[in-house]
């Protein structure tokens, strides 16, 4: 119920009486499972960055279906099109959030994983031959999840491609890495 809250009205629109509204309880009723809006925030980021874990691990498991560009470009939307991780960016304001999320980044492991999963993943389209074998894998990985985690912290002032934009800049990174040297 929460994770609608936030994709339809936005991160600030998850309040307590918002999800008592959602759940079609009294007021008092999500008070008896969260000690505050804090709280809530935290676990229901929790769950996000567990959902986006498991979200990656599947793309990895992908590897040699679609396009190494369109499955690049769903990793990106995995993260970027999440409405719940803009919930994190409230954190600036409550230490005890930012607290939490940093530990629930931590015990799901998303954080690690960002750079990770499209190093893994690149990995195994380098194994099925889909890209070459000179291709730094670790490298393209660092480079890709660092540009579009930059995507989801920089503010509004930074330019920003749209989705089209970026999946086009993505498929062009995965047909240079499908390039092989002329012999």
């Amino acid at each position: 119920m929460a994770h609608a809250i936030v994709e339809r009205e936005g991160p600030s629109g998850l309040t307590m009486r918002s999800l008592a509204a959602e759940a079609g309880c009294a007021i008092g009723l999500p008070y008896k499972v969260f000690t505050d809006r804090t709280e809530l925030v935290a676990e229901v980021i929790a769950a996000e960055f567990d959902r986006l874990r498991a979200q990656f691990d599947a793309l990895v498991a992908d590897a040699g279906s679609r396009t190494v560009g369109a499955n690049l470009a769903r990793w990106s939307q995995l993260l970027l099109g999440s409405p719940v991780v803009g919930l994190a960016h409230e954190a600036g304001d409550d230490p005890r959030l930012a607290d939490a999320i940093d530990a629930a980044a931590g015990e799901s492991g998303v954080i690690g994983a960002l750079e990770l999963t499209v190093s893994a993943y690149l990995a195994a389209e380098k194994g099925l031959g889909r890209i070459a074998p000179t291709v730094d894998e670790r490298t393209f990985g660092f480079l890709i999840a660092g540009a579009v985690h930059n995507l989801l912290v920089a503010g509004s002032a930074y330019p920003r491609p749209t989705k089209r934009q970026l999946e086009g800049m993505l498929r062009t990174v995965a047909e240079t890495l499908a390039r092989r040297p002329e012999a």
